[in-house]
């Protein structure tokens, strides 16, 4: 694995690993509404002013719009609207919610293989992605959760959604003569921080005037690791993992999410950890591994790297 490669993965898995903590110390003067909008709104004009310092644009066209929008409808706004529609999903057992957050690397190489695109997803890094499923599944053990349920419904519905809004992000950041729009992480990332502003602006209604918002200097600081770091610079090394990698071996890194809670409530909530939990994280980071060892031929001499790489995707303006 080259270093960039790993520093970009070990990012995204400690920033969203450790959200559980920031979001605990935000909620401590704003409801959910209200963090949904000032988090997205914080990561916006962050990535907007990146944008601009890199000398990038924002895309044109309707098509691509419609592209975006879908994107991250199927990332952030699907979820909540099917949460609010049905009842008993905000009650689902968090370990089974858990456990479906987890399965979508699963549902990315079910998507490729229903799409007759297997060839997205290498032997190794399927096998990569079972075995580190099932770690997830020794560390959760949500065997008593309700799965024939409305929740379960709902948070497989939403794993799906994800999983499919990667396929479209793999899309779109491809090379221009296979379909792609060669867009670049920087602007994919700021596009989906600048939509998902409206996305939040319009479920403000729902709770969003409940309450007023009450601001302290630790929210505020949660706020900007959130919007800054979580929304915007790590979402955008996320991306960059996808255009890399392949939205397969990429979505293993959520994998890496609960080993990092789980570690992180270890060393700061007190937690206590069983022989399970320590099994379990041991068979996930096995998992990763075989997901992310490198590959020992390259067809016609050529990396997928290389074949998604443009011009446009190798300038300093692409990093971010």
């Amino acid at each position: 694995m080259r270093f960039d490669s790993a520093a970009r993965f070990a990012a995204v898995a400690l920033m969203w690993g450790s959200s559980y903590f920031w979001i605990k110390i935000v909620f401590g003067g704003l409801n959910s509404a209200q963090f949904s909008f000032f988090r997205i709104l914080v990561g916006a004009v962050a990535m907007l002013g990146i944008l601009a310092l890199g000398r990038e644009r924002l895309p044109r066209g309707a098509g691509v719009w419609a592209r975006l929008v879908l994107i991250a409808f199927l990332a952030n706004a699907l979820p909540v609207l099917l949460v609010e529609l049905v009842d008993d999903a905000v009650g689902a057992d968090a370990d089974m919610v858990s456990v479906f957050n987890a399965s979508v690397p699963l549902c990315v190489v079910l998507l490729c293989l229903a799409a007759r695109r297997a060839d997205r997803v290498p032997a190794r890094v399927a096998a990569g992605l079972v075995v580190g499923f099932a770690g997830v599944l020794v560390l959760y053990a949500p065997w008593g959760a309700e799965w024939l349920s409305a929740g379960a419904a709902v948070n497989a519905a939403a794993a799906i959604a994800y999983a499919w809004s990667m396929l479209l992000m793999e899309k779109l950041m491809g090379a221009e003569e296979g379909g792609g729009r060669a867009m670049t992480p920087l602007v994919l990332a700021t596009t989906q921080a600048v939509i998902g502003v409206g996305w939040a602006g319009i479920n403000m209604p729902n709770g969003g005037f409940d309450s007023t918002p009450h601001f302290s200097a630790s929210i505020i600081g949660a706020l900007l690791v959130l919007g800054v770091l979580n929304t915007g610079l790590v979402y955008m090394c996320f991306a960059w993992l996808i255009r890399e990698e392949g939205a397969a071996k990429a979505s293993g890194v959520l994998y890496a999410v609960p080993v990092v809670l789980t570690l992180g409530m270890v060393l700061l909530e007190d937690h206590v950890l069983g022989t399970r939990e320590i099994l379990g994280m041991a068979v996930i980071v096995a998992g990763l591994i075989l997901t992310r060892l490198p590959q020992r031929t390259a067809p016609a001499g050529r990396t997928r790297s290389a074949d998604r790489a443009t011009p446009a995707a190798k300038s300093p303006a692409a990093v971010r």
